[in-house]
């Protein structure tokens, strides 16, 4: 098949960028078809992020719900790899947008990815449900164990290897709960992640906690939020502590702190021995 460039399609008539998101022109702002000006005061920046992202405007009871889950992953101090990439950043003389920028990269399918993975089981477990009435949820999520055993995988959005009793989950948890007794959100995916957690639990034969990542992916589930827009919102996140470190390791004015102290029993050569070039 032929290509065509992005030219050829503008000449025929095709716009060089079609968005559904915004449409600006002189003097008016529209978002998502709401007039910029009706926005501002009036709803919330999770509201706004929503609207942008989904194209509607949530609730103010399920729009604080998604504002617990941006203040839950803030931060976590140092020892994330984004925030510690920040602060190093910072002490190498680059700019301050820079350092910001650094510790946002950091954020990947590793280290910030959990909660996109955990979502796409929690819909593609509903929509198994859906498709197999027949099929008692913890029939299908031992049937999605077992799989992951045997492909070698962890079921994300369990466990954590600092936290057994994560105060974030517990609070987030409890805050999801009201929202479904008041009838705002279903419940039906942190049933879900529930029933991951319980399965767990029976295999391993000992106490599994959700984690973070899990109640969160489950609340943006309940939400109808995109599992691919997690990292994201993740970013939108942890990007505040990233600001933050960032602008604190300025302020101490140290230069050139790298990824550990310098001691020699911290960084191990297994390279050859030392060798010479042949004459």
């Amino acid at each position: 098949m032929k290509q065509r460039s992005a030219l050829d399609m503008y000449a025929n008539g095709t716009a060089w960028w079609e968005t559904s998101i915004s449409d600006i022109k002189k003097n008016e702002i529209i978002i998502r078809g709401y007039p910029i000006e009706e926005l501002i005061g009036n709803i919330s920046y999770t509201q706004m992020l929503y609207l942008l992202l989904c194209g509607e405007i949530l609730s103010e009871k399920k729009a604080k719900l998604l504002e617990s889950v941006l203040v839950a992953g803030a931060d976590h101090g140092p020892r994330a790899p984004s925030i510690a990439a920040a602060r190093m950043a910072a002490t190498c003389g680059i700019s301050f947008n820079s350092c910001v920028a650094t510790g946002i990269n950091v954020l990947g399918d590793v280290h910030g990815g959990a909660v996109e993975k955990a979502m796409h089981l929690f819909y593609e477990t509903a929509s198994l449900l859906d498709t197999h009435p027949e099929k008692e949820l913890s029939s299908i999520v031992k049937e999605k164990f077992v799989l992951f055993q045997r492909e070698g995988k962890k079921i994300p959005g369990f466990g954590h290897q600092l936290h057994d009793d994560d105060p974030r989950v517990r609070r987030l948890y409890g805050l999801a709960q009201r929202l479904i007794e008041e009838g705002e959100i279903k419940g039906r995916y942190l049933a879900i992640a529930e029933a991951y957690r319980t399965q767990l639990e029976r295999a391993k034969g000992k106490k599994i906690t959700m984690n973070i990542d899990g109640v969160a992916a489950a609340i943006q589930c309940e939400l109808s939020i995109p599992a691919e827009a997690a990292k994201g919102i993740f970013a939108l996140s942890r990007g505040m502590g990233i600001v933050a470190h960032a602008f604190e390791e300025l302020q101490n004015g140290v230069l050139i702190k790298g990824p550990c102290p310098n001691r020699d029993d911290l960084v191990r050569y297994s390279g050859p021995a030392k060798r010479h070039l042949e004459k």
